[in-house]
């Protein structure tokens, strides 16, 4: 059997680059958080593959479209790249809420598709987010999670939360160096 990934998902807003309740609709909008280029990178040189899952209902919405969101994922692929790192992969659902798919989170079902196409042993596996549907979805799947405060939760907000994850961090740099910590 071929050799199975090392893979970290990460969720794209409020992880990635802030977060907006309005949703960032073009590349304007988008601010990279300063640290998240280079933690990729070093994920990467610990052997560690990237996919980004992430909910983007704005699409469904309207309020995004098809080309922008292309070109956000661009926009965070060069900025990414210049500081050396690769992110591998990118699954986006774009229903609304409401629609009952399977690969919205808290559902599971974009985890599980990059698993199978991408080789990837989820139990092995890590899922960074900023919101408790991203804990839900990565435990679901089997993998470890890692809440980053960058986003939509707060310290004080983990102990109301139904799903606690496995770990906590500050940001995606702090996220990368429990992930590479465990690793060695």
């Amino acid at each position: 059997m071929d050799k199975k990934l090392r893979v970290v998902f990460l969720d794209r807003d409020g992880v990635i680059h802030e977060d907006r309740s309005d949703y960032v609709k073009n590349v304007s909008e988008l601010k990279v958080f300063s640290y998240a280029p280079n933690s990729i990178r070093k994920l990467n040189d610990a052997g560690f593959e990237i996919i980004v899952i992430s909910n983007q209902q704005g699409v469904g919405k309207g309020l995004v479209s098809a080309a922008d969101l292309v070109e956000i994922q661009e926009m965070i692929d060069r900025q990414v790249a210049a500081a050396g790192g690769k992110i591998s992969a990118y699954y986006y659902c774009t229903h609304l809420a409401d629609a009952n798919c399977d690969c919205r989170k808290p559902k599971s079902g974009l985890l599980i598709r990059a698993a199978q196409e991408h080789n990837i042993d989820l139990s092995a596996a890590y899922m960074v987010g900023d919101a408790e549907r991203d804990l839900i979805a990565g435990k679901d799947a089997g993998c470890r999670t890692i809440l980053a405060l960058s986003g939509k939760l707060s310290r004080s907000d983990i102990e109301n939360l139904a799903c606690r994850p496995d770990f906590v961090a500050d940001d995606l740099a702090q996220a990368a160096d429990i992930v590479i910590d465990l690793a060695t």
